[in-house]
């Protein structure tokens, strides 16, 4: 992970910082082009050794890539460099390296750090080429932060400026309670665990925000892009939309923090969430089934941030002083076996907040059955004495509820 820091530029360093940004976007795309058109015929695709020699070439031939910082053009071809690596690596998971585009992805990579102080409590600065120190606004020990060797400067889409550091997770401080919890995410509760208890994600925007959204986005579709109104539009509307990822982050970093201190075995379902958010394509010729309740599904699972959430919940498990696992386990039936007696069948959820077991008669919130399922299952994992799901088609056989000597999570 990364220490970020808001970053503060003065009018001037914030006109270096951008071209920057420039330099190392352009640095970026004709690396990416070079490597895109080479063939076998040619030799092995130039390296990030190669590309950096015959970058140094053309900085003595152009005046004006010379007039750049050769420090943050070199960190643009170690960014494709390690873009193309991740790729091969693991083709599962990271994409084809693709263009980098103005306005999207506005930022630059260091290689080196020359100077770092400490100005205040509040307060640090840090040496940027060409732009001299830069203040950036402290929310993290100083320490952490002295013996740096490379950042990264970034630009969202509302103008604001942040630095980042590499840095390991900090340690989370707990003491050992022994308790195991299933957690459950879902849409109308964002978090329910096995206890019955619900943590929902507050609204992310007030009413006359939400409603402001939808206006400048209506007002940005009538405009013409790249107008001077297109981009205030454009940035009035990006400050909206950066409030709404802030405290959603925010939440998501308390309620993790407080889960993992809470418990000493966190139960997660291993949901696949680029999947269940695909969109339900459709054409004229071949229209989709329920597109605009899907649409409507896929904005849900994201505004709820699902991934975000696990990801840092297993890295605060994985730092807690004391030892804490995060165990997944297979999603399939979760929602439609009985927490009770085993029986699974499709009947057995009647909707998005009820369960009542056609076998047993059980009844119960659908999010709490289903994060005792889950805890079940994650106990049977361990080897703690859950029960594992049961075959769907195997459990519709069966003649009657068979009893399950479950652990009491209640």
């Amino acid at each position: 992970m990364s220490i970020s820091q808001r970053l503060y530029p003065t009018p001037a360093q914030e006109l270096i910082l951008k071209r920057h940004c420039a330099d190392s976007r352009f640095v970026y795309n004709l690396g990416l082009e070079q490597r895109n058109l080479y063939r076998p015929n040619l030799g092995p695709t130039p390296n990030w050794i190669e590309q950096s020699r015959q970058l140094t070439e053309a900085r003595t031939e152009f005046e004006w890539l010379r007039s750049g910082s050769r420090d943050i053009q070199q960190g643009a071809l170690r960014d494709l460099e390690w873009a193309f690596n991740n790729w091969w690596k693991n083709p599962g998971h990271f994409g084809r390296p693709i263009w980098r585009k103005a306005g999207e992805n506005e930022g630059f990579y260091q290689t080196t750090v020359w100077s770092i102080d400490k100005l205040n409590d509040k307060w640090g600065r840090i040496g940027i080429p060409k732009a001299g120190h830069v203040r950036f606004r402290l929310t993290r020990s100083f320490e952490d932060m002295e013996n740096i060797a490379s950042l990264r400067v970034t630009r969202n889409r509302s103008g604001e400026w942040h630095i980042s550091f590499p840095s390991t997770q900090p340690e989370v401080e707990k003491e050992q309670t022994g308790s195991v919890v299933g957690i459950d995410m879902g849409i109308a509760h964002t978090v329910t665990d096995s206890n019955g208890n619900h943590l929902d994600i507050p609204a992310l925007l007030s009413p006359g925000e939400a409603q402001r959204k939808v206006r400048l986005q209506r007002q940005l579709s009538r405009q013409v892009k790249g107008s001077n109104r297109y981009e205030r539009t454009r940035k009035s509307r990006a400050k909206i939309t950066q409030r709404e990822v802030s405290r959603r982050k925010d939440w998501i970093e308390k309620t993790t923090t407080q889960l993992v201190r809470d418990h000493d075995v966190l139960v997660i379902e291993d949901l696949k969430v680029a999947n269940m958010v695909r969109s339900a394509q459709s054409t004229i010729e071949n229209p989709g089934k329920n597109v605009r309740q899907k649409a409507g599904l896929n904005r849900s699972i994201h505004n709820q941030g699902w991934s975000q959430f696990r990801r840092r919940l297993e890295d605060k498990a994985s730092a807690a002083i004391v030892p804490t696992s995060v165990v997944p386990v297979p999603p399939a039936y979760t929602s439609q076996r009985c927490s009770e007696c085993g029986h699974t069948e499709k009947k057995n959820r009647k909707n998005q907040a009820s369960f009542s077991c056609v076998s047993c008669s059980f009844t119960a919130n659908a999010d709490v059955n289903a994060a005792r399922n889950i805890l079940a299952a994650g106990l049977a994992v361990a080897g703690r004495g859950g029960t594992p799901h049961r075959d769907k088609e195997r459990s519709s056989k069966s003649s009657g509820p068979k009893k399950r000597q479950l652990q009491k999570v209640l």
